[in-house]
């Protein structure tokens, strides 16, 4: 079962050797290539590996570390480090999407049957044989619900959508020039919506799309069960259902293809597949008991392609080092995904974070700085990051270790520039790391060894093309009082913790939480 990472502590060791004189002592082990090619980063022939002398894992121990950043130990413990299968690195240019009429229109006409018409969703004023379906629905429901508080919940749902009835819409307005932000349209004998999104005063840039059954609650009429009354489906990768092999007809491979060709229908073609998962629908009885489990149909995701390589894109959210002062911060980026939810009809569900267009301006073959090198510049950015950037652990292992790329902001554009990541990553339940969820990253630039500031990198893209700064303080209205939502017996306390030693006290463990983030807006 995945774990979702947001865990403060890791189940990993540091090496306690020194050996005095050098700025970073450890062993290596060398990856061998008998046809290197040219020696020079930029002259091409010869895979990056090689001609970088990169090895094919690390194990040493920082020397140098100043007492300023609070840290008593920083070492590297890298299985594998990871390096593209690739002879050169670019940096590629970018700028930010546009989401206009054209954009929303060639979506929709890619997803829905245009002859059966494709209208606009109007929240303010919603059709009014959508909410007479809904009372439909609700009233099943209601007949099957067996507690006091499920009913009163489902009389006074009931009493709101009479409510909104009385001013429902009798028709639904076309699309026309497409100006709007949500659409309704048909797909076989199915409604599904489609919601559009961006950042900017105008909405229109940056963003993407989503794509949802509709409506939404009624799922369970999309794939009926006995004795269900509603069912939500999602990637097994956040589950441990191990109930039945997937039953849909159509293989992996292909609801990949699929996927692959509607996101090109869209004008979205430089992508790479980075996992593909079954797709698992939990059916729930009208007091949402779990009654039954299947996996049909596959969640493909996508990341956006830099010369064939997935960039990296971390979820921040673990990294305490972001914090400032008593506060705490809410940084995030506009990275890219497109996750589909594809079954033997096709394409059921989209979330497609769509930011950013390719401007075709080009760093081909850059000088890049070999991995000796980098090892000499990371003690140098650890101290100048920590020393400005506390975190509450004493010590670091970097145990993720990767060439790659990542977005950067260049004036009004954006670039995909060659980085070197050391992170510290969190341990799984199968002995995996949680590679998306780091709770400590240093990244160095892959052309110069120069530090990149993260926080400075965060402040300048976010969703809204600004920080989202929203920050949980004493006059905030969320609470956590509710016992239900902390076990206190996981919560201790430490002056002195360890984010690379699992018994670290100053921890709040909420590993045994399957958390999917992907459908949430945080944003405001």
């Amino acid at each position: 079962m995945r774990k979702a990472g947001y865990k403060k502590a890791a189940a990993l060791l540091l090496v306690t050797s020194l050996v005095a004189g050098t700025a970073l002592t450890g062993c290596g082990k060398k990856k061998v290539d008998y046809n290197m090619g040219d020696d020079e980063n930029g002259g091409g022939g010869g895979k990056l590996a090689s001609r970088l002398d990169v090895p094919e894992s690390y194990n040493g121990k920082l020397e140098g570390i100043n007492a300023d950043t609070g840290l008593t130990d920083v070492s590297i413990n890298a299985t594998e480090i990871e390096v593209p299968d690739t002879d050169k690195m670019s940096v590629l240019y970018y700028e930010l999407n546009n989401v206009d009429n054209d954009y929303k229109k060639r979506v929709c006409e890619n997803i829905f049957d245009v002859s059966a018409g494709v209208y606009v969703y109007n929240w303010d004023k919603p059709y009014k044989e959508d909410i007479q379906r809904e009372i439909d629905s609700l009233q099943s429901m209601m007949d099957q619900a067996t507690s006091d508080d499920d009913k009163s919940y489902y009389e006074d749902y009931m009493k709101s959508l009479k409510d909104q009835l009385k001013t429902a819409s009798d028709t639904r307005e076309g699309a026309g020039d497409y100006s709007g932000d949500t659409f309704i349209g048909s797909v076989g004998d199915n409604e599904f919506m489609v919601t559009f999104y961006g950042s900017g005063d105008d909405m229109s840039t940056g963003g993407g799309f989503s794509l949802d059954y509709y409506p939404s609650d009624q799922l369970i009429q999309y794939r009926p069960k006995d004795g269900a009354t509603s069912v939500y489906c999602y990637s097994s990768e956040y589950s441990d259902e191990e109930a039945s092999a997937n039953t849909a007809s159509i293989s992996a491979a292909d609801a990949e293809q699929k996927g692959t060709d509607f996101l090109a229908s869209c004008g979205i073609s430089d992508v790479i597949e980075t996992s593909n998962f079954d797709l698992l629908w939990d059916y729930s009885d009208a007091s949402y008991n779990t009654v039954a489990a299947e996996k049909n149909g596959y969640m493909v995701t996508y990341k956006r392609s830099v010369d064939g390589v997935a960039p990296y894109t971390p979820n921040v959210y673990g990294l305490d080092s972001l914090s400032t002062g008593d506060d705490s911060v809410y940084y995030d980026t506009m990275d890219e995904t497109f996750q589909l939810g594809i079954d033997d009809n096709g394409l059921i569900s989209a979330y497609c974070l769509d930011s950013f267009r390719a401007t075709g301006d080009k760093k081909d073959n850059v000088d890049l700085i070999s991995w000796d090198d980098a090892l000499k510049k990371l003690p140098e950015a650890v101290n100048k990051y920590y020393t400005d950037n506390k975190t509450q652990y004493s010590t670091i292992e970097f145990n993720d270790v990767r060439l790659t790329y990542y977005k950067l902001k260049d004036g009004d554009k954006y670039t995909y520039s060659p980085v070197w990541v050391f992170a510290q990553c969190d341990k799984m339940e199968d002995g995996s790391l949680d590679k998306d969820y780091p709770i400590q990253l240093i990244m160095l630039d892959a052309t110069t060894g120069d530090m990149i500031d993260l926080k400075d990198v965060l402040n300048q893209q976010t969703y809204d093309s600004s920080v989202v700064d929203s920050v949980i303080d004493s006059d905030s209205d969320f609470d956590i009082s509710d016992d239900s939502l902390i076990d206190e017996t996981d919560i201790t306390d430490t002056d002195d913790a360890d984010s690379s030693d699992e018994s670290s006290a100053d921890a709040i463990d909420i590993g045994d939480a399957d958390i999917d983030m992907g459908d949430q807006d945080t944003t405001e």
